[in-house]
């Protein structure tokens, strides 16, 4: 089923993982492309912002394209191009992040006194049509929603609280990964007692017995081979507490402090399945963390499938999972919406590009974005999420009180925990 508006759609002519774009015909007989909203994308207001900014801001580049009609009010959100426009509704989604497909172009077998087929790119025959609802607005701060920076921290769960469910069977941590410097036990359980070579094999020395007519060189020689062996028992012993020391067991509690491996203990417990993964580099750090499904914990936005806030220093750590690669997709074009509006909000704000994590080397898509936030204070974030799960984090701060307009400490917090 087609979607409403004044024109008429004769075929697709490509889509993305939240919109398509058509050939059409308005009333009086005019071609154009149509670039409309669908799906999960036109009922979430984040994207139709969004959307309405892309168009706005194709209209006001160089090189850009002027719309002849748009509604973005409708239940799927158009925006119309005059035919001479080209291929503005594609440079329209691709300024959103999306990867838009053209539709191959199909042989058209059709009698000579027919009327020719529209394809491709349709030619104007006339004016523009009027606009069905004015230009859009751009956005002028994001909307007030869960997944947006906290002006007030969330309180932390008492360390002795059970983990709330976070889905219909509850997933056992040890089903998480665990870093390879934790131990799967408990750091506050004591250590193994230092290995005792002596315990575990009784005497070394076996008693000599007196021969009553032992030559009187007999003493001297057993008192040095007494000498040799309590030497040889000793480097071995020594060795077994050096190495006991250097290098403990596989636990790897050693390498944390008792705060951090107490951290680690209480965060591991809010995080399970794709989001384990994400989060395992902040475990040790993190802290207050709270799932959308504890008393007085985050909001679960309607495009996610679970949301954990967390507290890292002066900032606001978030850790969404996503039911499908569409709602992350759709998650990630917002954010890249903000790094092209960013730049005169935030100086030195760099362009989203594609990249590796700094500790894990997973592949994933880095966001630099900036907003406005509630009370106007300029906000600077970082998006990250990784091609293998469904899942990303982002943390946001006030440029100011909490980097100082400094992008490469931004930078570097990603950098140790991706």
């Amino acid at each position: 089923m087609q979607p409403e508006s004044p024109y008429r759609y004769t075929h697709m002519l490509g889509a993305c993982q939240v919109g398509k774009a058509w050939a059409a015909v308005d009333g009086q007989g005019q071609f154009a492309t149509v670039a409309v909203l669908d799906g999960v994308a036109a009922s979430d207001q984040r994207w139709r912002e969004a959307f309405g900014s892309a168009a706005n801001a194709l209209a006001q580049a160089s090189g850009g394209h002027q719309y002849a009609a748009a509604d973005l009010s409708a239940a799927h959100p158009w925006v119309a191009y005059r035919a001479e426009q080209g291929h503005a509704p594609q440079r329209l989604f691709q300024s959103l992040g999306m990867d838009y497909q053209p539709v191959p172009d199909l042989p058209v077998s059709a009698p000579p006194s027919s009327a020719p087929p529209v394809s491709g790119v349709p030619q104007q025959v006339s004016g523009p049509p009027k606009s069905v609802s004015g230009v859009p607005e751009l956005v002028d701060h994001m909307p007030q929603l869960p997944w947006a920076m906290h002006t007030n921290p969330v309180s932390g769960q008492p360390v002795s609280a059970s983990p709330q469910p976070v889905s219909g069977v509850p997933t056992s941590p040890a089903a998480s990964q665990t870093p390879t410097t934790v131990p799967a036990n408990d750091p506050a359980l004591p250590s193994p007692a230092p290995y005792d070579p002596f315990a575990a094999t009784g005497r070394r020395i076996a008693p000599v017995r007196r021969e009553p007519k032992k030559p009187s060189w007999v003493w001297p020689v057993a008192a040095l081979v007494l000498a040799l062996v309590a030497g040889t028992v000793g480097f071995f012993v020594g060795s077994a507490g050096g190495d006991d020391e250097a290098s403990p067991s596989p636990s790897a509690s050693a390498s944390l402090a008792p705060y951090e491996a107490t951290q680690f203990s209480i965060n591991k417990t809010k995080f399970d399945g794709n989001l384990s993964s994400l989060a395992e580099p902040w475990l040790a750090e993190a802290g207050g963390c709270a799932v959308d499904t504890e008393v007085g914990g985050p909001g679960l936005p309607a495009d996610e499938k679970r949301h954990v806030f967390c507290r890292y220093g002066g900032t606001s750590l978030h850790f969404a999972l996503y039911p499908s690669k569409a709602e992350k997709d759709a998650a990630r074009a917002y954010r890249q919406q903000l790094n092209l509006a960013g730049g005169a909000l935030a100086p030195g704000l760099r362009e989203a590009t594609r990249t590796t994590g700094g500790v894990t080397g997973a592949a994933g898509s880095y966001i630099e974005y900036a907003f406005k936030g509630a009370d106007n204070r300029t906000v600077c974030g970082v998006w990250w999420d990784r091609d293998d799960v469904d899942g990303a984090f982002y943390v946001e701060t006030l440029c100011e009180a909490g980097i100082a307009g400094n992008w490469d400490a931004m930078r570097d917090l990603w950098r140790r925990h991706s």
